[in-house]
């Protein structure tokens, strides 16, 4: 009978496959790694890429921020002027008051029985200070006051009223304070009891 030994091509195969699996197993690591430095490579790349581009927008921010600066202070400009603006149109709406102040002065007090020494204004609360020929003629004015729609109803307000002799004639001293209505308001309380 023949006999083969077959041990070493077992051995040979054994060698060969082992040689075989170190062989992929070199081949996995070396395309891992270029696998790796391409990515790494990439990555750098994009990195490289997107500072030059953080750059540029800096520098494109910075060009801006003298426009930021100029649109702040313009915007608190049109502040300031808005705001002169409407204390004109306030100013404006209302500056007769005064004279609507004396006008209603005039045509509420009683002929020849009342005079002012003076009138104060303080905001829309008018102080009057006079002398009148009695007290009947002080309240004959309060009441024609209180009538008018320039006066706040229930705001005409006796602060004193004291006898004093003036020429040797027996007269009321009296101060007395309403708060007053400007034209403005009045037209838009007119307004609104129309409505």
């Amino acid at each position: 009978m023949i006999q083969i030994n077959l041990l070493p091509v077992r051995s040979r195969k054994k060698r060969e496959l082992a040689r075989q699996f170190v062989s992929v197993y070199l081949l996995t690591i070396v395309l891992v790694c270029t696998l790796m430095g391409y990515v790494w490579f990439d990555n750098a790349r994009e990195i490289d890429s997107l500072k030059s581009r953080l750059t540029m927008l800096q520098r494109e921010t910075d060009q801006y921020k003298k426009f930021e600066t100029m649109l702040q202070e313009l915007t608190k400009k049109k502040e300031i002027v808005d705001k002169k603006r409407s204390i004109i149109n306030d100013l404006q709406q209302d500056r007769d008051a005064i004279v609507r102040i004396l006008a209603l002065l005039s045509v509420q007090i009683p002929p020849e029985k009342m005079w002012f020494d003076r009138v104060l204004q303080t905001g829309h609360v008018i102080t009057l200070e006079g002398v009148a020929l009695s007290n009947e003629a002080i309240v004959e004015f309060m009441r024609n006051l209180e009538s008018s729609p320039y006066v706040e109803k229930g705001s005409v307000n006796l602060v004193q009223s004291r006898q004093t002799v003036i020429n040797e004639k027996k007269l009321r001293e009296f101060q007395l304070n309403y708060r007053f209505f400007p034209f403005s308001e009045v037209l838009k309380r007119l307004k609104s009891q129309q409505s």
